[in-house]
């Protein structure tokens, strides 16, 4: 295959997918599966995902827009998976023998609820003929969508994927780094959600920066005992895909965990903050993952900032009593 052969499907209508179409249609053409008839006519009529990125404008004349994942899935050999981690079940389960040797490249940045997969593992299961690659940060979809300096990387094994992902990713505004390690960068998307929660809570609590900052790095140390336990392998856990994605995503006011974070540190309840939020903030779920992933290996003792959060979304906790007893142990 040449770069010449590839077609691209996006899956998702949210924040995210709509940013990585924006940034897409400046240089490719594409297929783009949004599950709501209205949103698509919507979007055709306003050139505007305006339920989730209303900043931001869309070239729909590059645009395949369709409402049927067996279409966008037949369309391309490359497919980017931009929807929350809770919906892979509905949308995939039955697709297994579709996603045959097609390149999956997942923008999911939590786990599968039911099985307390990570996606990696997840389309494997689904089919281990795929060509599985991982888009991560550090890159807010609302940033794209004002065209502010931002970087991606795509970690992929195959290097024809990872040097055409390039070209059509590469705009004046965005530049993207490649990596190999699909497994530890996917694992690192997943972990910074859940340090940006508890970032929140604290927050919300009123603790200020001097406390955020020493949290935050207690996170990043956390972050690459986490990954050695999970993936046995060392990294460089300095560079942007790790530390640079941990850090925006707990500083950012755009962070969707953080925000569920505040709400939870000013006293709301869990379900009281998912109603009150529009979008899917991955942490809350990758928390009750991880925190179970890291029980069966006796490793959860070594993530005391993981089960603090799991404490307190999980067990009730009170959060000013497991923040405070955190701190003790983190400075």
């Amino acid at each position: 295959m040449t770069k010449d052969n590839f077609k691209v499907s996006v899956i998702g209508g949210g924040s995210w997918g709509t940013a990585l179409v924006s940034i897409l249609t400046r240089n490719i053409d594409l297929c783009w599966w949004i599950r709501r008839e209205s949103q698509i006519t919507q979007i055709l009529k306003k050139k505007r995902n305006t339920r989730y990125l209303p900043n931001c404008v869309l070239n729909t004349e590059r645009i395949n827009l369709t409402s049927s994942l067996d279409t966008a899935v037949d369309f391309s050999n490359l497919i980017i998976i931009a929807t929350p981690s809770e919906y892979l079940n509905t949308l995939f389960d039955n697709k297994g023998a579709k996603i045959n040797n097609k390149i999956i490249i997942s923008a999911v940045k939590g786990v599968i609820t039911k099985s307390n997969l990570t996606p990696q593992k997840y389309f494997f299961n689904l089919s281990p003929s795929i060509n599985y690659g991982v888009i991560s940060g550090p890159c807010h979809a609302e940033e794209v969508a004002m065209n502010k300096k931002s970087y991606l990387t795509i970690s992929t094994q195959n290097p024809l994927v990872g040097e055409y992902l390039t070209d059509i990713f590469s705009t004046n505004e965005i530049s993207v780094k490649i990596s190999k390690d699909v497994i530890g960068t996917e694992l690192s998307a997943i972990l910074k959600n859940v340090y940006a929660l508890i970032t929140g809570i604290c927050f919300g609590l009123g603790y200020g920066d001097n406390f955020l900052a020493v949290l935050i790095t207690a996170s990043t140390n956390e972050l690459k005992r986490v990954l050695f336990s999970l993936d046995n392998n060392e990294r460089s856990i300095s560079q942007s895909a790790y530390l640079g994605d941990l850090l925006v995503t707990c500083y950012s006011a755009h962070s969707r965990n953080r925000r569920f974070g505040t709400y939870i540190g000013k006293g709301y309840s869990v379900d009281s903050t998912k109603s009150v939020m529009n979008m899917v903030a991955e942490g809350y779920n990758a928390t009750h993952c991880l925190y179970h992933l890291l029980m069966e290996n006796s490793f959860i003792t070594n993530a005391p900032i993981i089960k603090a959060t799991y404490n307190i979304l999980y067990k009730d906790a009170d959060p000013e009593i497991e923040i405070d007893n955190l701190s003790k142990i983190i400075s």
